[in-house]
């Protein structure tokens, strides 16, 4: 069930991140409706796995998007689809998860047959309206950064979720899916834009596996100290006024995600020996 995993995984990212290269609309949503189911599975299969005395890894292979229209992007899912389903046996979980990729396989077909259109988000195109180079360069070396650090918080996450015994941390961590979850969308949107859109590479397994969760999350929230003075000073050196509220936007949720830590940290010391 571990390789069956590696492989949902990979499904999850390519349809999640097929579903950012398109422009918002239908199709857009559709793959992001998608995508969630497939997190979904990812989080059944994993308890499986662990409550059959095992665990599980984020390991996956490199993935490298680039379609140039469409027809491509959805041939490719499809493909892969069509291709998974030798991996489930027969029982419960493995029929939910045969009917919802029947029906995922079903709309993509559908989808298929209407008129194409071109994709640009990996082309490298480099602009964005209203910007002028040094605001450029600030806001592409902060997407790669962020875009990799909300995969690598939403993974982790959800792995000390599905490992914990305790029902308010797993609400925290429940909160702190979502928040990366969002802001993964909206920054993968904006690097779309500027061409730039990439799967980011995987994260290696002590990042997740650690021994210490609250050093964890005490080392986290310095991190998101760190991001918060990053959306500050692009909010002021971008010359776009979308932009610069977007990110003075970011910066204010932040103050929430750094609660919720400090919240399952006083959990810990109050309660969890």
């Amino acid at each position: 069930m571990s390789e069956l995993f590696r492989k949902k995984h990979v499904l999850w990212l390519k349809i999640l991140f097929g579903g950012f290269s398109l422009p918002k609309g239908e199709w857009f949503d559709t793959l992001l409706d998608f995508a969630n189911i497939e997190y979904r599975h990812l989080k059944w299969l994993a308890q499986e796995i662990v409550e059959n005395g095992e665990d599980f890894d984020w390991d996956r292979e490199h993935i490298e998007l680039g379609f140039e229209n469409s027809t491509e992007l959805f041939q490719e899912l499809i493909k892969d689809l069509e291709s998974i389903q030798n991996e489930y046996g027969n029982i419960a979980l493995f029929e939910r998860i045969k009917s919802d990729e029947s029906y995922m396989l079903f709309i993509l077909q559908r989808m298929l047959k209407q008129d194409p259109i071109e994709i640009h988000s990996f082309k490298r195109h480099l602009s964005y309206k209203n910007l002028d180079g040094e605001s450029l360069s600030a806001l592409v070396q902060f997407l790669f950064e962020e875009i990799y650090k909300e995969y690598e918080l939403i993974i982790t996450y959800t792995y000390s979720q599905i490992h914990t015994n305790h029902k308010e941390l797993a609400l925290i961590f429940e909160d702190l899916i979502y928040e990366s979850m969002y802001h993964l969308k909206t920054f993968c949107v904006i690097a779309a834009k500027l061409g730039i859109l990439g799967v980011p590479r995987a994260v290696m397994k002590d990042v997740y596996r650690f021994s210490d969760l609250k050093q964890f999350l005490q080392d986290g929230i310095e991190e998101e100290l760190a991001a918060k003075e990053q959306c500050k000073a692009l909010s002021s050196a971008i010359k776009d006024e979308e932009l610069s509220r977007f990110f003075d936007f970011i910066n204010n949720q932040e103050n929430y995600h750094i609660a919720l830590m400090q919240k399952a940290v006083t959990y810990i010391n109050n309660r969890v020996t």
